[in-house]
């Protein structure tokens, strides 16, 4: 009863109409952009936007649960290398043969600069 007396326009006059003044007045920016009239609230709360938020944070478990169907899935592209046997991407190179031709090059081409230094 004594919450509702103060509600009313008759209990404070002056204060009622002083904030409804006040929020027919302000009307910032943002609000005006989204066109909502929030009267006395939007007068209280100026620039600040409402969002929507959780009240409290999602539980370990109940994220696990959630997550337990995006499991990883098999790979359903790997080949055997024609070179070495070992699974390799279909289309791509083996990475074992590739690191053996790359250490033989890089051997060859240290020979190739040996021979250059010893020859000059």
């Amino acid at each position: 009863m004594f919450a509702r007396a103060l509600v009313r326009p008759s209990a404070f006059p002056q204060l009622t109409t002083a904030f409804t003044a006040a929020a027919r007045y302000v009307q910032t920016p943002t609000i005006a952009a989204i066109g909502v009239n929030l009267g006395l609230l939007g007068g209280l709360l100026g620039e600040m936007i409402l969002r929507a938020v959780p009240k409290q944070r999602t539980s370990h478990a109940k994220k696990r649960k959630r997550m337990a169907t995006k499991g990883l899935k098999n790979r359903q592209d790997l080949t055997p290398c024609l070179g070495c046997g070992r699974p390799k991407l279909s289309a791509h190179i083996c990475r074992n043969c590739y690191s053996d031709i790359r250490k033989k090059l890089k051997g060859m081409r240290r020979e190739a600069e040996e021979a250059k230094m010893e020859s000059s």
